[in-house]
């Protein structure tokens, strides 16, 4: 089904197990079919959280590691304690699809966004929606606190990018020069500037206190699905459509390396030391296996190779300390996997499909997305 350009971000990140769906129509999804893989190692897969009755769009750790936060197709978050796997509370109140959750700097606050064109500020000890923003005209992509708290960025499909006053909820700037969806944003560490990747193909850096633009990162052939700056905020990583992984010298814009995939890549992550980099990758035809990948930053070179979900990956986070990573499914599962020592020779670890499938039916979906 061809799609405008600027929908063709929305349609990947929201297709999954179907061929397509036509506006307010509905179908039967099917579980795919993956052949089996070699049993995984059991010191790499630590749990399975299930609870999700549908795609795990977006996850998230606490700034101490101890709780996650996943955002659903059916409209919902899910708060988890990361050692027992336990689900600690649900919170409702988005109308569509949960693309990003972010949280505080602080830990007791998180921000969730939508295709509802909205995001909202939620106080975890009670689930309570503290404060929902309202102003993109289309659906809001991609949301992240700013170093200090204070502040807010989100991204969306109406092209711009947006800065909240995070304790009034006001808007304070748009920050506009994308010719297509914005689908990542991220702060530097220091909070002064943010990059932004877009279904234009571009990476852009901007000045916050003003919204300008300071410089365009130009290379990708495909739309750029993740950004992220390196923790000393002098490198920026960016993940597109066209299987790549590109590494940016922030301070000139040129380009350092690139790690090459066979897939598009959906998510990226970078570990707090930076040294490494995790993406997830989605086969545009999904016949092959979910996986995600380790790399080595200064090199570009591919690490590890981690397999075991049984349909479309979504999103990846490294833990706080670096020492695990958490992932989102359409597999309506999250899986927290063992990073420590992970440093050396390329491997490849793989969970047989059997040992993981969901137990519960495949779902009727009715998303009524007209782009798919």
């Amino acid at each position: 089904m061809s799609m405008p350009p600027s929908d063709q971000v929305w349609a990947a990140l929201t297709r999954r197990r179907f061929l397509q769906i036509l506006g307010g129509g509905a179908c039967y999804a099917t579980q795919l079919q993956f052949p089996a893989q070699a049993q995984l190692p059991k010191d790499r897969l630590i749990r399975i959280f299930r609870g999700h009755l549908d795609d795990v769009m977006c996850v998230a750790f606490s700034p101490d590691g101890r709780i996650a936060l996943s955002g659903s197709a059916v409209k919902t978050l899910r708060l988890w304690e990361v050692a027992t796997g336990k689900n600690l509370r649900t919170f409702e109140g988005h109308m569509d699809l949960i693309f990003s959750v972010a949280f505080s700097p602080e830990g007791r606050t998180a921000l969730s966004a939508s295709k509802d064109k909205t995001f909202v500020l939620w106080e975890l000890t009670t689930g309570k929606a503290l404060r929902t923003f309202t102003g993109h005209s289309d659906a809001v992509a991609t949301v992240v606190f700013s170093p200090d708290g204070s502040s807010v960025l989100s991204g969306s499909n109406d092209y711009t990018i947006k800065l909240w006053d995070t304790a009034t909820g006001s808007e304070l700037r748009t920050f506009e020069g994308h010719d297509g969806s914005v689908a990542s944003i991220a702060f530097s560490p220091d909070g002064r500037t943010a990059l932004s990747g877009s279904n234009d193909k571009l990476v852009k850096l901007w000045e916050v206190a003003t919204g300008g633009e300071i410089r365009t990162f130009r290379g990708h052939r495909e739309p750029v699905a993740s950004v992220m700056f390196s923790p000393d905020g002098r490198t920026a990583l960016s993940g597109a459509f066209d299987g790549t992984i590109r590494a940016w010298e922030v301070t000139t814009g040129e380009q350092l390396r690139i790690f090459r995939d066979a897939e598009w890549i959906i998510s990226l992550d970078i570990s707090p030391d930076g040294r490494t980099a995790l993406s997830c990758a989605s086969d545009p035809n999904f016949s092959i296996q979910p996986t995600f990948r380790l790399w080595e930053v200064a090199t570009g070179t591919q690490l590890h190779t981690f397999q075991g979900h049984t349909d479309a990956l979504w999103s990846v986070k490294f833990s706080p300390d670096g020492q695990m990573a958490l992932t989102g499914s359409s597999d309506r599962t999250l899986w927290l996997w063992d990073l420590a020592g992970l440093r050396g020779t390329h491997e490849r670890f793989a969970l047989r499909v059997d040992d993981a499938r969901p137990s519960y039916p495949p779902a009727r979906i009715n998303r009524g997305l007209a782009m798919q």
